[in-house]
C-alpha cells in the first residue's frame, strides 16, 4: 500500500476534473481505509456503450491504473462487441444472433480476433502511458483461457452457435504469477483458444462469460461488470429505482417475476456463474459514468447493484 503522500497526491488528480468539489479530511479518511481493505485480485469487465464513449474509457483506464498503483491486483477483461458489428459491416457481413448469442463462422471469427487483438493492444499500450505495466495477452505465447464448443440447448434441442466457446480450463497459476510477481496488469480478450487442437485455433467467447470465469478461477475479492446500464432497476424506466444489494435467491425470484428481463439476465447471470467459481461479490455498474469504478472502492454506497450469495 502506497503512503499517505502518493494516496494524497493520487487522490487530488482524480479530483482534479471535478474542480469547487470540497474534499473533508473525513471523506478522506473514509478512502484510505476502504482502499486498505482491498487486498483483490479485483477482475474488472470493460464492454458495452462504456467503450464507445472515449472520455468513460479512458476513466476506466485511469481508475485501473489508480487502483493498481494502490496494490489492488487487477484483471482487466474486455470485449468489443459494436467494434465487431462495424468491422463487419465493413465486410458486408450481417451479424446474426441465436439464442441471444453472436453466431460465429469462419469469416466472423476472423474478424472478432482481428478487432479483439486491437482494442486488446490499445488498451494495454494505453494502461502503460498512464505509468503502470500492462501485457496485451493476445500476444502471448500462452493464452490464459481456453474453451470447448458451447453446447447450448434450448427448449431441450441443441443450438448451433458455430465457432462459440464454453470456457473449460484456465491458467490461473499464471495470471496470480503476473499479478503477484510481475505486479503488471494482464488485459484479456474475450476469447479462448480451442482445447481440441493444439495449433492456436480461437473460439469466440461471450465477454461477461470470460470475466466470470477468470474470476472465479482468481477467486477475485469482486468481480465488477462495467457496462451500459445503472444496475438492477425495480422499473426498469426509473433510474431512481436502482437496488444497491441483492443475494443470488433474490436475484432468481426477480428473474421469476420479470422484474429482471431483456438484455439483464445474462448480466446477472454472469455475476450467478463468478460468485459459483469462487468469486465474493458481482457488481454491475455503468461504466458509461466516468470514474464509476473508483465509486465502487471510495464509497459505501455507489451507482450499481452489488450481488452476493
Amino acid at each position: 500500500m502506497p503512503g499517505p503522500i502518493r494516496f494524497f497526491f493520487w487522490f487530488r488528480a482524480v479530483t482534479a476534473p471535478m474542480p469547487e468539489t470540497p474534499i473533508s479530511s473525513e471523506a478522506f479518511a473514509q478512502a484510505v481505509d476502504r482502499i486498505a481493505l482491498q487486498r483483490g485480485p479485483v477482475v474488472v469487465k470493460l464492454g458495452g456503450s462504456a467503450m464507445e464513449d472515449p472520455a468513460a474509457t479512458d476513466a476506466c483506464l485511469r481508475s485501473v491504473a489508480v487502483l493498481h498503483r494502490l496494490g489492488i491486483p487487477i484483471v482487466l477483461v474486455h470485449g468489443g462487441g459494436k467494434p465487431i458489428d462495424r468491422a463487419m459491416a465493413d465486410a458486408g457481413l450481417v451479424p446474426r444472433k441465436v439464442a441471444g448469442r453472436r453466431y460465429t463462422d469462419e469469416a466472423t471469427l476472423k474478424i472478432v480476433v482481428k478487432v479483439l487483438g486491437d482494442i486488446n493492444r490499445d488498451l494495454a499500450v494505453r494502461l502503460n502511458a498512464l505509468g503502470v505495466k500492462a501485457s496485451a495477452l493476445i500476444d502471448e505465447p500462452r493464452f490464459p483461457l481456453g474453451a470447448v464448443k458451447l453446447q447450448l440447448i434450448q427448449d431441450g434441442k441443441p443450438v448451433d452457435l458455430g465457432l462459440v466457446g464454453d470456457i473449460c480450463n484456465h491458467d490461473e497459476e499464471g495470471l496470480r504469477r503476473r499479478l503477484k510477481e510481475a505486479e503488471e496488469i494482464p488485459v484479456i480478450p474475450s476469447i479462448a483458444t480451442w482445447s481440441d487442437y493444439s495449433d492456436g485455433r480461437w473460439l469466440n467467447i461471450n465477454a461477461d462469460t470470460a470475466a466470470s470465469a477468470v474470476a472465479g478461477a482468481l477467486q477475485a475479492e469482486k468481480a465488477i461488470f462495467l457496462t451500459d446500464t445503472p444496475g438492477v432497476l425495480r422499473d426498469r424506466k426509473d433510474p431512481a429505482s436502482l437496488i444497491p444489494k441483492l443475494t443470488e435467491a433474490e436475484c432468481r425470484t426477480l428473474i421469476a417475476e420479470g422484474v429482471i428481463a431483456g438484455g439483464m439476465v445474462p448480466k446477472v447471470e454472469a455475476c450467478f456463474e463468478a460468485l459459483a467459481a469462487g468469486a465474493k461479490s458481482a457488481i454491475i455498474a455503468d461504466g458509461r459514468e466516468p470514474f464509476s469504478l473508483l465509486g465502487v472502492f471510495l464509497h459505501d454506497s455507489f451507482p450499481g447493484t452489488e450481488i452476493t450469495q
